[in-house]
Order: structure tokens, then C-alpha cells, then sequence
């Protein structure tokens, strides 16, 4: 079907794709309209199983007829004749510019058989929690960064209404509009899920949004968007705004702070490098936003990007982190000046106040900040009970793990940082419990059998850890140290010394490895080391396990001050 004919009345389509898009709805819709209300689809015989074709007369005859007038009603004004889905024909009148549906299948079993009813006047149960799915490029000219970058306007607007849980970005990505819904519910705790595709020939632009009940998979919404190129710069907010209406809820408007198409483009393409998650594209992403912000410098979103991306580089790459962090400040300040109800740039603010500049009650500030302008966003509440965790505050920091861990169920990093609190709780077996439920989430995420290394090791588990090591690179000093070989032990201490010249290892890790070997004082420089340059760890140095040999040092005892960290976790 290269070439469409609109007014075109027969001919066949050859599969469930071709049918759904014929109606404009999703797959899962379009099977169940053939089960329980008798869309009329056939089977070619002898073929493989799932092999369907359908009628377009067929079809047409089907949507004007009784039985889909009585299940689907209009309660917006039709537009019969909106040009169709490039690749296919017109659709009947059946076709909807945007349908609401508010009816429910209530299913009724009796003994000798199964009746449906048809309540159209039931309204649904009230949805109070949703998952945003990434939404599907179907190809043509679509940019993914733009179709990526759409899904998470809606999923950032949303999460704005105080009465609306969104689930977190990482955990709604693990999942497709071809998921069972039954699965997504199960594993996000979601009422609902928003999917929806992109489809973009020339200057059109084509997205299809629907609101799906993930008790029963019933469209409980849908709406279609025809927008030219000067359209989508709002589209994101605007698709927010009418399933806010749905929801009874009113997003926070999250609209790009931008006009410029261009500085658009380039933010959008920033943030898609940014989420790849490895240096090279990292680093890409931080050129993108530069480039931004030279297009619009008052874009605060890309400011905030700008500080996203330098931060991650900063606190997970083998990198000489100062001078990123150093930015990376400079970059929140601008975005929050231009617009203060950023919580991404409130998040990476109050992470920076905590974990290097070591002003903990501005971080904390900035963490409210942040919960108060998107109640939803996991991320803050992760950053926060990290800080917490660092000032001996380790019921609260559990309760903010776990609203974490609510919000974003399959994030593997707060699963993570669960298993860390274990470590500083004195739980070593926690630590191996927590490590092995993220390795089920994930069975190769690295981080997982980090974490699983340290439960080992500070248990003394050396078998268990040596069965790990097919599945890590193992640390030469963890090993040497394990065995009790300490002669190999300090030989590795002494390499790693020498790695720490040329910028791969930390000084705060070399304090730990020095106190393992026995050279308190040597351990007591490298710590002072490490609260001179502001590591990130260093601030967790009065509740890590590995330290607490040092407590009762004048010298350590000047750090936690010069710190500012309690001293009620140890």
C-alpha cells in the first residue's frame, strides 16, 4: 500500500498491523474487538498460525454497523474526513479525531456459557496511578530523539499533579505497547498506562495517544494529533493537558521554555545521547546541550540538561571529576534562575551541596524543592536518602529508598543504593540479599555484582566471591586481602598508588586499602586527600565499615567535623 487511494471502499488488508492502523488503534484493541464484538477477521487456511486478513467492505460494514456504534461513542465532534495514516486506506466512521471510551465489558459467567453486557453508562474505576510507555516510531522520517524526548514531556507534565503517581522513567522504558498490560501492571503497581506512535512524511507529523486501563486493557481514551513542523514544539504539554482532563487531574505545564525549533532539536538530541549511559555518549550529549543554550541561551531546560550530563560524568566515569562538578554547578544555578520550578536541576543542585560542597542543610532545601515541583520524581528521593545515609540518618534513608523504589520499581541503581545502605547498617548479609533481588531483575548488571562482591568480602566469603569471578573483573587488593595473602596485599596497594598518578584510582579508596594493610597514617593523609579534592565518597567516611578503625583518631574526628556529618549511624 504505497499509494493510498481515501476514497478507496474495498480491497484487503493482510495483517493485524494493516487492521489496526485501518481504525487507528492499537494492536491489542482491534484483537479484542474480533473476540468480543465480531470484527470480522479471517484466517487464511493452511498458512502459519497468527496469518489474518481482513476486508476493507468487510470492515467498513462492520464499524457502521449496530454492534460497534453501541460499544464505541463518540463524545468529541467527529471529523470524517481527516486525511488518513500515511501507507493506508481511509478508515470509516468508525474513525475517530478523538474518542473517549466510557464504556466497560462487564463479563458474566453462567453455567452453560458466557454473556457480555455492554454498560455504557458505567464509568471506570478512578485511575490513580499511571505508567508513561515509550512511545513507537513507526519509521518514515520520525527523529527517535524527538519520539523520546515527546514520551518524557508527557511523563514529566503528568508528574507535576500532586494526586497522580507516574512511574519513574526507568522502570516504564523496560516495557512496549506490546506488553501484556496485565505484566506491566503487576510489575509498575500502575492503574493505567499512556502509549501511543509517531509517524512523521515531509513536514507532517502524526501521533496517536491512548490511555489504557491495565486491569483489563480497555481504551479509556485515544486522540490522534495531525501537527506541521511549527506544532510540535508544545505538543508534549498539550497531549498532557487533555489526558489531565481524563484524569481529573491538571498537569503542571512542562512545555519546552524554548521557541527556537533549532535549540529544540539539539536539547532533544542531547537528552537521547545522554540516557545511551557511556562516556563517549555522555560527552556528546554535553556538546549538544552547549550548542543549545548558543542557540537560546535563556533555554532553561537545556541548562539543566547541561548539568545532568556533566554530573553523570563527573560521579560514574574514570574522570578527573572537579572540573565537571565545577560546571555542572555553574550550569543548575543559570537553569534555576531562568526557571525555579525545575526538579532535575533542584536534584543535581542539592547532590552537589551534599557530596561536595558539604552544605547539607542548603542540600536538603534543594531536595524539597525538587519533591514540591515533581512529587513523582524518584531520582530526588534517590539522591536524598544517599545524603541521608551519609549523616548516620539511616531509617529515613530507607524510607526515602523505598518511595524510591515505589516510584521507579525497576530501577536497578536504587536497588543498588539499598544494598550500600545495608553495607553502612553493619548488614552484610542485607548486602548480598538486596544485590542478588537487583541480579534478578538484571542478571548482568554490573553494578548488582559489585555490590554482591562487597557482601562477600566483608563477610569473608571467599568461595561465593570466587564463583563471582567469571562475572566481574576482580580487584587484585580485594583478593590478596580476602586470602589473608598480605604481603600480595600491599604489593597491590602500592600499584594502586601508582595508578592514582596517572588519574585511575581515587584517594579515598586508597585510604580504605591502606588501613587494610595496616598503615593507619598513610590512611589518615589519603582521607585528608580526598576531603581536600571533594570526592564523592568521602563524605560517607564516618559510616563506612572499612573506617571504623580510624574513629577514635583526632585526625579522623577533624574530617567528620570539617564534614559536617553526624555521627549517630555508627
Amino acid at each position: 500500500m504505497a499509494k493510498r487511494d481515501i476514497e478507496r471502499e474495498s480491497g484487503r488488508l493482510e495483517s493485524w498491523k494493516e487492521i489496526a492502523a485501518y481504525f487507528d488503534r492499537d494492536l491489542r484493541t482491534v484483537i479484542r474487538w474480533e473476540k468480543d464484538l465480531g470484527l470480522p477477521v479471517r484466517r487464511y487456511p493452511g498458512k502459519a498460525k497468527g496469518r489474518v486478513y481482513a476486508e476493507i467492505s468487510e470492515l467498513k460494514a462492520w464499524a457502521d454497523g449496530p454492534t460497534a456504534e453501541a460499544t464505541v461513542a463518540p463524545v468529541a465532534a467527529q471529523v470524517e474526513h481527516q486525511e488518513p495514516a500515511v501507507g493506508h486506506p481511509a478508515r470509516p466512521s468508525l474513525k475517530l479525531s478523538y474518542v473517549v471510551v466510557g464504556a466497560v465489558a462487564a463479563v458474566l459467567v453462567a453455567a452453560l456459557g458466557a454473556t457480555v453486557f455492554l454498560r455504557a453508562s458505567q464509568r471506570p474505576p478512578k485511575i490513580a496511578s499511571v505508567a508513561v510507555l515509550p512511545f513507537e516510531n513507526l519509521g518514515g522520517e520520525s527523529d527517535p530523539a524527538f519520539v523520546e524526548g515527546l514520551t518524557d514531556d508527557i511523563s514529566a507534565s503528568l508528574s507535576g499533579t500532586g494526586g497522580m503517581r507516574v512511574a519513574g522513567r526507568r522502570s516504564a522504558y523496560q516495557f512496549t505497547k506490546r506488553d501484556d498490560l496485565r505484566h506491566v501492571r503487576d510489575a509498575l503497581h500502575v492503574d493505567a498506562v499512556v502509549e501511543g506512535s509517531v509517524q512523521r512524511v515531509a513536514d507532517k507529523t502524526r501521533i496517536s495517544v491512548q490511555l489504557d486501563r491495565t486491569s483489563d486493557g480497555f481504551t479509556v481514551w485515544a486522540h490522534t494529533f495531525d501537527l506541521n513542523d511549527g506544532d510540535l514544539l508544545r505538543v508534549g504539554a498539550d497531549i498532557a493537558a487533555d489526558l489531565g482532563k481524563e484524569l481529573g487531574q491538571r498537569p503542571v505545564p512542562t512545555s519546552p521554555t524554548t521557541n527556537n525549533e533549532r535549540a529544540r532539536a539539539l536539547y532533544l538530541q542531547g537528552r537521547y545521547l545522554w540516557n545511551q549511559r557511556n562516556l563517549d555518549a555522555e560527552q556528546k550529549s554535553v556538546e549538544y546541550m552547549r550548542k543549545a543554550i548558543v542557540e537560546d541561551p535563556a533555554y532553561a531546560q537545556a541548562w539543566s540538561g547541561l548539568a545532568e550530563s556533566l554530573m553523570t560524568i563527573g560521579n560514574i566515569e574514570a574522570v578527573t571529576q572537579a572540573p565537571y562538578i565545577a560546571e555542572a554547578k555553574q550550569a543548575t544555578q543559570r537553569a534555576l534562575q531562568l526557571d525555579p520550578n525545575l526538579a532535575e536541576a533542584h536534584a543535581v543542585l542539592g547532590r552537589i551541596n551534599a557530596h561536595y560542597d558539604y552544605d547539607w542543610a542548603g542540600a536538603q532545601r534543594e531536595y524539597q524543592s525538587a519533591f514540591q515541583s515533581n512529587p513523582s520524581y524518584a531520582t530526588a528521593h534517590q539522591y536524598y536518602a544517599l545524603g541521608l545515609m551519609a549523616h548516620g540518618e539511616f531509617g529515613e534513608a530507607e524510607k526515602q529508598l523505598e518511595i524510591a523504589q515505589q516510584l521507579d520499581p525497576l530501577a536497578l541503581i536504587v536497588g543498588v543504593d539499598m544494598a550500600l545502605l545495608r553495607k553502612y547498617q553493619r548488614d552484610y548479609k542485607g548486602v548480598v540479599t538486596e544485590s542478588e533481588k537487583v541480579l534478578q531483575l538484571d542478571p548482568n548488571y554490573k553494578l548488582g555484582y559489585s555490590m554482591l562482591v562487597v557482601g562477600y568480602s566483608l563477610q569473608r566469603d571467599r568461595q561465593h566471591w570466587r564463583d563471582l569471578e567469571t562475572k566481574t573483573h576482580p580487584d587484585k587488593f580485594l583478593v590478596a586481602y580476602a586470602e589473608s595473602d598480605m604481603a600480595r596485599a600491599k604489593h597491590e596497594f602500592e600499584n594502586d598508588e601508582r595508578l592514582y598518578a596517572l588519574g585511575e584510582r581515587q584517594a579515598f579508596m586508597l585510604a580504605t586499602e591502606a588501613l587494610a594493610v595496616g598503615q593507619r597514617d598513610t590512611a589518615l593523609a589519603w582521607l585528608q586527600r580526598a576531603v581536600d579534592q571533594h570526592e564523592y565518597w568521602a563524605l560517607f567516611i564516618n559510616v563506612d565499615p572499612q573506617l571504623d578503625a580510624l574513629h577514635n583518631e583526632p585526625r579522623f574526628q577533624a574530617l567528620v567535623e570539617a564534614l559536617g556529618v553526624s555521627r549517630s549511624g555508627v
